[in-house]
């Protein structure tokens, strides 16, 4: 089953389940509950139980990924850095990858003292018309407040190097 959870106060923000062995969730006094054929359940922490044998537990993977886009640029791009502002419990793994190169993966250290804005120096290998970029984590609550890249234009046309 996947459950969507649409949060009003964060602007219509929503957050999809998957793998989810529930057939309903409600939320009281700001505690979220979700209910089976197993039982009911209160939804918090950062790691799964198995509902069939509680002695099973397994990390949480959260993720978003972003449209593919070519900023309104046809040409090729290449990203010197992107600027990243963010909280994590735990570290993050930001994915790069376009139609013409391989993907690049890059970490985002945890953050101990609230927000955090980062710079990631990108790889020069990276180019291409289509970027697509996610952010996930294993275990990690996190909130990522902006994301900012400056494209910068390839004067080599669509060739394919």
């Amino acid at each position: 089953m996947i459950v969507l959870d649409t949060n009003i106060a964060a602007q219509g923000a929503t957050t999809q389940y998957t793998s989810f062995d529930f057939n309903s969730i409600s939320k009281m006094s700001n505690k979220f509950f979700c209910a089976g054929d197993s039982g009911l359940y209160r939804l918090e922490g950062t790691s799964n139980i198995n509902a069939s044998d509680d002695a099973t537990y397994s990390s949480i993977e959260s993720y978003f990924e972003l449209p593919t886009m070519d900023f309104g640029i046809s040409g090729q791009k290449r990203f010197r850095s992107i600027y990243v502002g963010y909280e994590a419990t735990g570290n993050l793994t930001l994915k790069i990858s376009t139609e013409l190169s391989a993907v690049q993966t890059y970490t985002l250290s945890a953050t101990t003292l609230g927000r955090y804005a980062r710079k990631v120096s990108i790889n020069r290998t990276l180019k291409g018309r289509y970027w697509t970029i996610q952010i996930y984590g294993t275990g990690v609550t996190f909130a990522i407040d902006e994301i900012n890249i400056l494209p910068i234009v390839r004067g080599h046309g669509f060739d394919q190097n």
